[in-house]
């Protein structure tokens, strides 16, 4: 209470997730120079962090100007309110002569069952494990999360993420000429051959015209279904949930 009350602009740390190496590498060489007293070693460390920040805003910048594109085309289509277009509930048949944007993402997995009044330990020695996938299309904005149960889990290897992203491009996507796609830099789910070889089919099969996909630096990939993952997550742990469909109750609420 003393701390709240004389020293409000002082809080705890709190902890974090995906954090970049390169950020802790220099500014410990930053304070270990200083420590040094090297003139050289401070201009260099300093460089050093510009050039890295440089990059990282650059990457940032571009992966904003991507969505407002794709928010700009989307909306350019459908101007007249009779012609409102609400995916995923409507598809339409012909495709849409734009770049659709998607970023798609595994969250960390919860845990249940879990309960905000929970007193004592659990009776389950382990609790059931549930994974999580998101794939977003910031234009409309509206995200379409994969649980994924313990029973089904296959690993967050290449296949699982392609069956996914598969399934969301045929059953909620634009259906748009062009799509370009974030994803987290993770090499063994997103960032390798067979992802690549999948969008190269689609494009191969007449599917879509053209494909790209961007990753943002490692350590620096916080993006749209992670924040999406941060609405879940709070009505999760505000909510009474024994089983599967008590989750998936809470993740059709988590945005209401």
């Amino acid at each position: 209470m003393l701390w709240r009350c004389y020293l409000p602009y002082i809080e705890k740390m709190k902890p974090m997730s995906d954090l970049c190496s390169t950020c802790k590498e220099i500014s410990g060489l930053i304070i270990r120079s200083a420590n040094m007293q090297s003139d050289e070693r401070i201009t260099e460390a300093m460089q050093k962090a510009l050039d890295h920040r440089s990059l990282v805003k650059k990457e940032r910048e571009y992966y904003k100007d991507v969505l407002k594109e794709a928010q700009l085309l989307l909306k350019g289509l459908y101007t007249d309110a009779a012609n409102n277009y609400n995916p995923p509930l409507t598809r339409p048949l012909a495709m849409l002569n734009i770049v659709a944007h998607y970023s798609f993402d595994y969250a960390q997995q919860v845990h249940y069952p879990s309960s905000p009044l929970q007193a004592g330990p659990i009776y389950f020695l382990t609790p059931r494990k549930c994974g999580i996938f998101g794939v977003c299309c910031e234009a409309i904005p509206q995200q379409v999360n994969f649980l994924i149960d313990e029973s089904f889990d296959t690993g967050k290897g290449a296949n699982p993420v392609i069956s996914m992203v598969h399934f969301y491009l045929k059953n909620h996507g634009l259906n748009s000429v062009s799509i370009h796609f974030n994803a987290d830099n993770c090499t063994g789910q997103n960032k390798n051959n067979t992802v690549i070889q999948y969008l190269l089919w689609r494009v191969m099969t007449g599917l879509n015209a053209s494909i790209s996909i961007s990753f943002l630096p490692v350590g620096h990939t916080k993006f749209s279904p992670d924040w999406c993952f941060g609405l879940l997550k709070q009505k999760f742990r505000k909510a009474e949930v024994d089983s599967l469909d008590d989750f998936i109750q809470v993740v059709e609420q988590s945005s209401a």
